[in-house]
């Protein structure tokens, strides 16, 4: 059998050039990814208010449509406030007494939810309006 001997001088390793050019192209992934990121943020808070201006419609419809008395709601502000704080409760029928409640909504989004309702003092109902009134 032959005998091989390894230079013993030479290490295993990356050399600085390859280290720098992989820095490199990790800083420009992370200079193309963080402003999306910010994005997805913004957008999921949208989506969220999105969704709880649906509930607070649906909510406010539901208990108007149980029979709740809306004499008291003269604004979409205060059909919010009567959704949140479970204040809509119908006075007769098969549900008199039980209350109808979207349960709190966070304050930051309170604004951008009551940009999506518009209160209907006509048909005294709660619309969900798919485009903001703040865009």
């Amino acid at each position: 059998m032959k005998n091989i001997k390894l230079n013993p001088s030479r290490k295993a390793g990356f050399s600085l050039v390859e280290m720098l050019v992989v820095i490199a192209i990790i800083g420009i992934i992370a200079a193309i990814a963080i402003p999306n990121i910010g994005n997805l943020n913004a957008s999921a808070r949208d989506a969220s208010a999105r969704r709880n201006a649906q509930t607070v419609a649906s909510v406010v419809n539901a208990a108007i449509a149980a029979g709740a008395d809306t004499s008291s709601i003269s604004s979409t502000e205060t059909a919010v406030a009567a959704a949140e704080g479970g204040s809509l409760m119908p006075t007769k029928g098969a549900f008199k007494n039980k209350v109808f409640t979207s349960g709190a909504i966070n304050a930051e989004d309170r604004a951008t939810v009551l940009s999506y309702l518009t209160w209907d003092n006509t048909n005294q109902q709660l619309n969900y309006t798919t485009t903001s009134s703040a865009q």
